[in-house]
This record gives C-alpha cells, sequence and structure tokens, in this order.
C-alpha cells in the first residue's frame, strides 16, 4: 500500500456473512477503492459513490444513498467495521520509519539521545583545516550530515518518523493509540551555537572555521528567562535542582546571550495530519532545517536541546 504525505488508502472489502444488526445492503459482491488523500467520512462516501455505487446500482438501491450502503457495506464485511473504525486503522498501520534508521548509529537510541540532549558528534565538533597534513576540511556538517539530508529527500516525504521514545518527549501521558506522547502535545528545541558559515544564519560567516566559528552564535528570537534545573535533570539524567535566572535578555544586564528556539505542537486526535507526523516534524526542526541546514548546535546548560 503506497501512502503519500497525507494518507492513501487502498481499500478492499470482502463480503461475507451480515450480522443481524447490520443494515441491508443492495449491493453485492466485493469493490476496491483507490485513491490518494485524507481518510475520513466525507471523503470515502465521495470515492465510493464515484468509482463503486453511482456505476453499479440497481433497482435495488432505489432510495438508498451512497453514504447508507457504504456503512452497510462495512457493517457486513468479515470482520464488521465502521468508516471511522477503518480510517483509523488504516492510519495506524501506516509505514513507519524507526528513528534510529535516519543516522544508523546503532538501534538503542543512545547517539539520539545524545544528540537530543545537545550533544554528540554533529553538535559538538566545528569544521577545521588543522587535523590534516595538506589542510583539507574535516569536520564539514553538510558532509558528516548527510544521512540526514537523505533521510528529509527520501523516506520522509512518503512515510512517518517515528516519534523518538526519550525521556525528553515522554510523560505520563499517553495517546489513544496507547503511544508515549508529551502531555501538552507540543515540544520545543533551543540552540546556543552556530556551528556553520555561508547559510546566511547566525555569525559563523567567515570559512576561517577554527578562528571564527568555535563559539558562534545562533541568529537570536528568544529572551530566555529562567531554567528548572530539576525538570532539565528528568531528560539529562543529571541530579540537580534549583533554577537558573536570566533576567535579562542578549549578553545585557543578565541576559542569557543569543539563543534560538522553535516550536512545534499537535492535535488531541491521533488521526490528524499534525498528530500522525509529528515525528516527521520533530526530525525536520531538529535535524534538518536548524542544524543541517542553518548549523544550529548545542543545548542550553542545565536543560536538554529538544523536550516537551
Amino acid at each position: 500500500m503506497k501512502i503519500s504525505t497525507r494518507a492513501l488508502a487502498y481499500i478492499s472489502i470482502l463480503t461475507g456473512t451480515a450480522s443481524t444488526a447490520a443494515a441491508e445492503k443492495c449491493l453485492s459482491g466485493s469493490f476496491i477503492l483507490e485513491y490518494e488523500g485524507d481518510c475520513d467520512r466525507e471523503t470515502l462516501v465521495e470515492v465510493f459513490n464515484d468509482q463503486v455505487f453511482s456505476g453499479a446500482k440497481s433497482s435495488a438501491c432505489d432510495g438508498v444513498t451512497a453514504e447508507e450502503e457504504l456503512d452497510a457495506q462495512l457493517a457486513a464485511a468479515v470482520p464488521s467495521t465502521t468508516i471511522e473504525e477503518f480510517c483509523a486503522n488504516i492510519y495506524k498501520n501506516q509505514p513507519e520509519v524507526s528513528f534510529t534508521d535516519i543516522l544508523r548509529k546503532d538501534d538503542n537510541m543512545a547517539y539520539e539521545k545524545a544528540f537530543f540532549l545537545g550533544h554528540s558528534s554533529l553538535q559538538e565538533e566545528v569544521e577545521t583545516t588543522y587535523e590534516t597534513a595538506d589542510r583539507s576540511a574535516t569536520s564539514v556538517l553538510k558532509e558528516d550530515g548527510e544521512l540526514v539530508r537523505a533521510h528529509y529527500q527520501g523516506s520522509a516525504q512518503t512515510k512517518k518518523t517515528e516519534w523518538p521514545k526519550l525521556p525528553n518527549f515522554a510523560s505520563s501521558g499517553t495517546d489513544s493509540n496507547g503511544e508515549p506522547t508529551c502531555t501538552t502535545n507540543a515540544a520545543m528545541c533551543c540552540w546556543t551555537k552556530d556551528r556553520q558559515a555561508n547559510d546566511n544564519n547566525g555569525n559563523c560567516n567567515s570559512n576561517t572555521y577554527s578562528r571564527n566559528c568555535v563559539d558562534a552564535n545562533p541568529g537570536d528570537n528568544t529572551d530566555l528567562c529562567f531554567v528548572d534545573l530539576e525538570r532539565g535533570a528528568a531528560a539529562t539524567g543529571n541530579q540537580q535542582s534549583g533554577i537558573v535566572s536570566f533576567p535579562g535578555d542578549q549578553n545585557q544586564d543578565g541576559g542569557e546571550g543569543a539563543i534560538h528556539c522553535h516550536g512545534l505542537a499537535w492535535a488531541n486526535d491521533v488521526n490528524d495530519a499534525s498528530a500522525r507526523y509529528k515525528g516527521n516534524n520533530l526530525f525536520f526542526v531538529s535535524m534538518y532545517d536548524h542544524m543541517y541546514k542553518r548549523g544550529y548546535v548545542e543545548n542550553v546548560p542545565g536543560a536538554p536541546m529538544c523536550g516537551w
């Protein structure tokens, strides 16, 4: 079954023995619906009418609408179902790419955990020409992050990306599919460093990386007020408590310096596109758009780089 970034339902419904509670259907035999788009009552009824009902109905269907017949067909199917249950099952079983398949480091999320805390080689290294005899560059982000680009242009365009099962993004809350989720239905990433030049973002703006980009700043878009160290410990694992406050902004009056943040949110309905593709959205915000394209990396001390 092909799945687009919205949803493609390829539906084969086989007739069976109708339950006594099911409405009487007027069409016999099996049918297939194929379309690209959202899976919901309105869309399915329209597709069913266009592809099946309008061309096949006989006098037995006089006075019966396409919606009534589709409801009856689904109720008589084996197993019996409804449009809403059918669509929920379509979405629940969409192909999904494991988050560990993006960077292909290991299967235990150790590298991804470090990444979302603001660590890992992608976060901490800066391009340099001092490591080779011929002064060729090493730790080049566009090369080291090539798998990020490949996922964005490949699997992320046609499949769901898994929501990472990490302390940063889990709480006591679960969605209606039983999967761990943030109780706020929102997450945010904040970066404190720019490691890439010539991308029109941040002040790492010269190719002399070893002199100009070791401690460069991202484009500032946030006034950080405080960091709750105890809450940060839930993700980082560091035993710490207390509040670190930043009463000013930038480097003035006790401010935090340049910091760039970007948040994302999703609907309560697990079948809403924003909820189904929240993993894709997190990948785009954290790995592709801000790290790979802009070079924004590293966390606010005491807090994870990304979390809920």
